[in-house]
């Protein structure tokens, strides 16, 4: 493939919403040090601006209780978390939930841990509830900190494994009594949903999506961002790993954003942000391909095929520290993470660490590459080597089957591609910076692989995974012709490159 650069336009500008907000397990996770030395990592490498986990309200996190018929609430743990994100740059998505045992009107959980998934036993409970946490944060961080936050009501409500029967309407009351106790403190704050899970089978429709719109239309609610949760799965996978998944064609994002879009512009609150608080390769936490080197180019491709289309797209999630069906049993177990418990980088990490490295002004683009120009003047051409997954291959029953490296056989056998690119408007010579990501360089899935698999990292297994998950990257100085630099370089299958260039 040829690409034409002229570096001295003036190009559009990109709003990188990919780095906006990323996912996390629950509160109560985030007390961890490992957990929080894993978020560090993001935060000094790419950082995000805000993270969004689950269980604000549950049990582990004491913020809850009645005794003698009196509420007792408690915060430390809450300001323990807030305290850290914080201090690292980054701030809370909040998300209102699960329900406090003692408030609820039932025992219905989900989970491993088992948040409570019930209505509220008095909904004026879970109003005061909600009003005194917006309070105390606005004591503790002060309200200009606070207007930045997002507060999000509940999570999926839609499936009846994550609210009681899926029940709109005690869904719709959820809302609206969150709403009136946050606005009731401070009418600046920002609130939204309905957080559903992915449209599913039906592509470009928002779960709830019309439906909720209208109902705070009747209601006379406001909404101030519109979330929902577009995985690219045609049938999701049930939470305990019985059931089976099969993806959809690779622009399935962006139906479901334009999607989302299309709803939004036909309703009272066209001028709505559009925040999706959960997006992955699909929505379970035990999908091999999750650890495999094909997440780095899904993730760079996905995100740059749908910007101006979202105003974040939180990617599910840090750590695969992480235990909403129990720890993964060993080191890459198929878990969202970023990264992995011993703490080392997967495909997925490198995906946003390239992602993280474009500049704010597009030069080119396409559907395998991506020229940027920061505002220093230099040059920075992404390209990558998407592999979807095979028509035959497409069913995550032959995923869990597949052994080592053989689940690279369940996607598209593509060879290198090629890239010329040719930059024109640079000056006599330039530093160029390559950095390579595949199979064989960066990958830890692979590197683990190769050394046969091991259920448990011996110290020295972790440090050697530790140097193979770490990028290739060589530097040259190169001599332009009359201005025109041109630049050749092949990207593996399941690869990306990134090339900076400077002018000398």
């Amino acid at each position: 493939m040829r690409i034409e650069v002229d570096c001295t336009w003036q190009g559009k500008t990109i709003k990188p919403f990919w780095r906006e907000c990323v996912g996390g397990g629950r509160v109560a996770e985030a007390l961890r040090a490992d957990f929080q030395n894993h978020l560090e990592m993001v935060q000094r490498e790419f950082p995000f601006r805000y993270i969004r986990m689950h269980g604000l309200f549950h049990e582990d996190m004491m913020v809850y209780r009645e005794e003698n018929g009196s509420a007792i609430l408690n915060w430390q743990y809450v300001d323990l978390v807030y305290d850290h994100w914080l201090s690292i740059g980054i701030r809370p998505f909040v998300e209102l939930g699960f329900m406090p045992y003692d408030m609820a009107s039932g025992d219905q959980t989900c989970f491993w841990w088992k948040g409570n998934v019930t209505p509220p036993r008095d909904w004026a409970l879970w109003e005061r509830l909600v009003e005194a946490f917006v309070r105390h944060v606005i004591d503790h961080y002060g309200r200009d900190e606070v207007r930045r936050w997002y507060f999000e009501v509940w999570n999926e409500p839609n499936l009846a494994y994550f609210w009681k029967e899926a029940d709109f309407a005690a869904y719709m009351q959820l809302y609206e009594r969150s709403v009136r106790a946050i606005k009731r403190v401070d009418p600046a704050l920002r609130v939204g949903g309905p957080a559903t899970t992915g449209s599913g089978a039906n592509p470009g429709r928002p779960s709830w999506g019309r439906e909720f719109l209208e109902a705070c239309v009747r209601g006379q609610l406001p909404v101030d961002f519109f979330s929902t949760h577009p995985y690219p799965t045609l049938h999701p996978v049930d939470v305990d790993n019985r059931g089976f998944m099969k993806w959809d064609e690779p622009d399935r994002l962006n139906r479901d954003l334009q999607g989302a879009a299309d709803v939004l512009a036909r309703s009272t609150y066209a001028g709505a942000e559009r925040h999706y608080t959960e997006w992955s390769s699909s929505p379970s936490p035990r999908d091999k391909c999750h650890d495999t080197a094909f997440m780095a180019p899904f993730i760079v491709r996905s995100n740059w095929m749908a910007r101006g289309l979202a105003d974040s797209l939180s990617f599910w999630v840090v750590s695969d520290i992480f235990e909403e069906g129990r720890i993964g049993d060993g080191p890459f177990h198929g878990g969202f993470g970023l990264i992995n418990i011993q703490g080392l980088k997967k495909p997925s990490y490198h995906g946003y660490w390239f992602l993280s490295r474009m500049g704010p002004t597009e030069l080119a683009g396409g559907d395998s590459y991506a020229v940027t120009r920061h505002d220093d003047g230099r040059v920075v051409i992404l390209t990558w080597n998407y592999c979807h997954y095979t028509t035959e291959g497409n069913d995550s029953r032959r995923f869990a089957a597949a052994t080592g490296t053989g689940v690279y056989d369940l996607f598209e056998q593509k060879s290198d591609r090629e890239f010329e690119c040719v930059l024109k408007g640079l000056g006599s010579a330039a530093r160029v910076e390559v950095t390579r990501f595949d199979r064989a360089s960066g990958s830890v899935f692979d590197a683990w692989v190769g050394m046969g698999s091991p259920k448990h990292l011996l110290r020295e297994d972790a440090a050697a995974l530790r140097r193979a998950a770490e990028l290739a990257v060589t530097v040259t100085r190169q001599e332009s012709c009359d201005g025109v630099l041109t630049l050749k370089h092949a990207v593996p299958a399941h690869g990306v490159t990134l090339v900076e260039v400077t002018g000398l």
